[in-house]
């Protein structure tokens, strides 16, 4: 008696189990974006009329939609400066993103003009319309063999204008 009973709930249970719908728990937002390209030990030059004016270095490059994410690399800058003299500007980071004409440097950010000026900082945004360099977080630098310390900077490449807050600025008074 007590087995037909045992059986009879299995057979309830059953067959109200297989009416009972059951949800699929996928999550739409878990995908993560695939990139479109990838590339190893790229450089990539852009061209004008007049000469080369910008050059991209990076170890790894993943190019997705609308962004492109660049590991251990390095943006170079070919211009003329107020006295048609060829200046050199040198961006390196382990890691670069670039968004439509915004350049973003995180982790270890130097920066490098020739001779002139050098810094270096965690955090660099590049805007190429525009060409102005600014950050949010410390920086450290050399300019002019002069060592400089500060906080949010805003560097104007066309006009040579830079600004920052709480600035540190050490002149060698023996050269």
């Amino acid at each position: 008696m007590a087995i037909r009973a045992f059986v009879l709930i299995l057979l309830v249970l059953s067959v109200t189990s297989y009416f009972i719908p059951v949800k699929n728990i996928v999550k739409k937002n878990s995908e993560q974006e695939i990139p479109l390209l990838v590339f190893n030990d790229s450089t990539m030059y852009t061209l004008t009329t007049d000469s080369m004016n910008r050059i991209v270095y990076a170890k790894e490059v993943f190019r997705f939609k609308e962004r492109d994410v660049m590991h251990e690399g390095a943006l170079t800058l070919k211009k003329l400066d107020k006295d048609n003299n060829y200046v050199t500007d040198v961006l390196y980071s382990d890691v670069i993103i670039k968004r439509a004409d915004i350049y973003k440097f995180f982790k270890n950010v130097r920066f490098r003009r020739d001779n002139i000026i050098a810094l270096d900082t965690d955090e660099l945004f590049y805007n190429i319309k525009d060409e102005v360099v600014t950050n949010t977080l410390p920086f450290n630098g050399i300019y002019n063999n002069n060592l400089i310390n500060g906080e949010n900077l805003y560097l104007d490449m066309k006009s040579y204008y830079m600004k920052s807050n709480n600035t540190h600025f050490e002149i060698d008074m023996k050269k």
